[in-house]
């Protein structure tokens, strides 16, 4: 490590009184919404149904829950300790170093690009279906689109508590409409058999093709990683932070592993294993079973305007969290100052809040000329195996912390423990990552055949890509190179670098 790096690794910025004052419960409703719950239903689980084979998918679910969950242990304590908007880069700053860290900033701003144009792709056509049920008017798949990013390019303006405050509105009533849905699959048993426990047994995870819905599984959580992006914006983000990241991925445990059961008992689990890619056999035609002859249509409007709606508030969020990440870069003097915010409490500038929609945008135009839909998939799959990356090298970042002996805290959850947890989850997230890359093929069947090499290739390239700039930075402007990660203007090359303290 060069002396630059070693005089200059970051530090934990002065505690700020926040601005804006949020809560645990606040910021727990903006990562939930990340990741809406009725669309989990609509489109994550059918795909890890009919992609994976596996009977037991509710067990996959709970296993990717546990595994999220490891590495927020390990997160925990070098997490509570950020105050910066960066998210993940910030982390693995402080652990791997600057020109790894720039890098991971790279990675994870292409990933939640390739998220945003699937999230806008799949709004697009709910919403053309929405319109058609509703006003008998066939609306094209391009005005859709243009439509469902006009009102989230315009939602963006929205002081953050009044997001918030939308979110936790939408979070809680697709909450019940879950609950009701779930309440009526378990109560309606294929064929009148008996409640089928075969979902839960873990006899039938190698039933299919276990790697690949595990794949599946964890995409699912993509979204609840971002908490440290809000940390300037928390009351108290040492505790908010953790405790609302943890809570998200439970919550989203909870709902994945219960529906996929009840959806099992519905239908039958073998026959939910043996489900086509478009799910159709799944939560859609359930809801047209369930809601009874006569009530179809209506039944069927009031789910595609609760889609729709849970759609356009994600879109709002993640473009949020990713605007938050582009002025954190911005504040360091990596980004120019046009991205980022203005002044404390105010919502990031307007290039930083217009990125993911004006560019994510432009991604999902390009795929929605697809005939195949294979455009879509891979995005979703190349996006949601960045993150899984990103958190590897987050994990390993936390480990790599703790041992160095930069934090004093005893107990099992102390830094032993967090060391323990840290170095866990980048076995398992990194051997998630790994099988991903690797079997891209059986992941997403029907690719042409360069997808199976494009996206771990775009992986690398944008990860070195960002690393490049960091070294770049590092010959040629030392004091923004200094201040990666800080969450602080760039000093001079006159000041001194921060002191570091270790435990004894």
């Amino acid at each position: 490590m060069s002396r630059l790096d070693e005089a200059s690794r970051p530090t934990h910025p002065s505690p700020r009184k926040p601005v804006v004052g949020l809560r645990t419960g606040h910021l727990v409703a903006l990562l939930v919404i990340a990741h809406a719950p009725l669309m989990l239903l609509w489109s994550v689980m059918p795909a890890a149904w009919a992609y994976g084979k596996v009977v037991a998918t509710p067990l996959v679910f709970l296993l990717a829950g546990l595994i999220l969950l490891g590495y927020v242990v390990g997160y925990r304590g070098l997490g509570r300790r950020i105050r910066h908007s960066g998210g993940l880069y910030v982390q693995v700053t402080y652990g791997l170093g600057r020109v790894i860290g720039l890098g991971t900033a790279a990675l994870v701003l292409v990933a939640y690009l390739g998220i945003a144009a699937g999230f806008y792709g799949l709004l697009a056509r709910i919403l053309e279906a929405l319109v058609a049920g509703v006003f008998d008017v066939d609306l094209s798949p391009t005005a859709a689109l243009l439509i469902g990013l006009a009102v989230i390019a315009g939602a963006t303006r929205l002081a953050l508590r009044t997001i918030v405050w939308i979110a936790i509105v939408v979070a809680v009533e697709q909450t019940i409409g879950v609950v009701w849905f779930d309440l009526v699959a378990i109560s309606n048993p294929a064929d009148g058999h008996p409640v089928s426990f075969a979902g839960l047994d873990p006899a039938w995870l190698l039933s299919g093709s276990f790697g690949v819905a595990l794949v599946f599984a964890v995409t699912a959580f993509i979204g609840s990683e971002v908490g440290t992006s809000y940390s300037t914006e928390l009351a108290d983000p040492a505790r908010s932070v953790p405790r609302a990241t943890a809570f998200s991925y439970g919550l989203t445990t909870v709902v994945l592993v219960l529906s996929a059961w009840a959806v099992s008992i519905a239908v039958g689990p073998e026959t939910a294993a043996s489900a086509t890619a478009d799910g159709q056999l799944l939560v859609p035609g359930l809801v047209v079973k369930f809601a009874g002859i006569g009530s179809q249509s209506l039944v069927m409007d009031l789910v595609l305007t609760n889609l729709t709606l849970g759609l356009f508030v994600t879109g709002v969020v993640i473009g949020n969290a990713g605007a938050r990440q582009l002025a954190g870069l911005a504040r360091d003097g990596v980004l120019p100052k046009a991205f980022a915010i203005p002044r404390p409490g105010d919502q990031p500038a307007g290039p930083a809040r217009l990125a993911l929609p004006v560019v994510g945008g432009l991604i999902a135009l390009s795929a929605s000329f697809s005939t195949t839909g294979v455009i879509p998939q891979w995005l979703i799959v190349g996006a949601g195996l960045s993150i899984i990356g990103s958190l590897t090298l987050a994990s390993a970042a936390t480990a790599l912390w703790f041992m160095r002996g930069e934090a004093d805290e005893g107990g099992f959850f102390g830094w032993e423990g967090q060391v323990v947890a840290g170095v866990s989850a980048v076995f398992t997230t990194g051997g998630l990552f790994l099988y991903g890359v690797l079997r891209l093929d059986s992941v997403v069947p029907n690719a042409p055949g360069y997808a199976s090499w494009l996206v771990p290739g775009l992986i690398v390239v944008v990860l070195l890509a960002g690393a490049g700039y960091a070294l770049v930075l590092r010959e040629t402007k030392p004091e923004v190179y200094a201040a990666i990660g800080q969450g602080r203007e760039p000093r001079t090359s006159r000041e001194p670098g921060p002191s570091r303290e270790r435990r004894g």
